[in-house]
Order: C-alpha cells, then structure tokens, then sequence
C-alpha cells in the first residue's frame, strides 16, 4: 500500500484560537531546555480535550497521527494516510 504524509505545524497563536493556552495558569506548561528540547506538563482535562479536537479533525480527513514534537514555536506533527488510487 501507497501512503501520502504531511506535515503540519500549530503554531502558539493556532494553539490559542484552539483555545490551548500556553500557560501555567491555564493548565499547560511548555518547558524547554537550551538545546530545543520540549515536553509538557500540568495539563488540565480541558486542554487535552481541546488538543484532541485538533488531532481528530485530522482523522476526519483520513489521516493517522504519526509523531508529534512540542516545540517553543507549537507543535509539529507528521501524519500519514493512503494515496488515493489512480
């Protein structure tokens, strides 16, 4: 089977149209080191329901979530799905 990927950013202000706020008191914390590396923590039901929307308007579209990265400019994600056939 073919597969077509993608790669698709949510940036800090995709994120906030989202309504996931980047922010301590908002349930979701960003902590990066120098090097770029990033993971979160603290984060509330809402906001995970929230990230979850984003991801599964994705699978509505056939795509399958691949690998995300939490990154200090969003997240990236990769997605994969097969290639229509010709």
């Amino acid at each position: 089977m073919a597969y077509e990927y993608t790669i698709k950013i949510f940036s800090m202000d995709d994120l906030k149209k989202e309504n996931i706020v980047v922010d301590a008191e908002k349930n979701i914390v960003y902590a990066c080191r120098p090097a770029g590396e990033c993971e979160i923590h603290d984060v509330g039901m809402e906001q995970l329901e929230n990230l979850s929307k984003i991801f599964n308007r994705m699978g509505t579209e056939g795509w399958e979530l691949v690998q995300l990265f939490f990154r200090p400019m969003g997240i990236v994600s990769f997605w994969k799905r097969p290639s229509p056939s010709p």
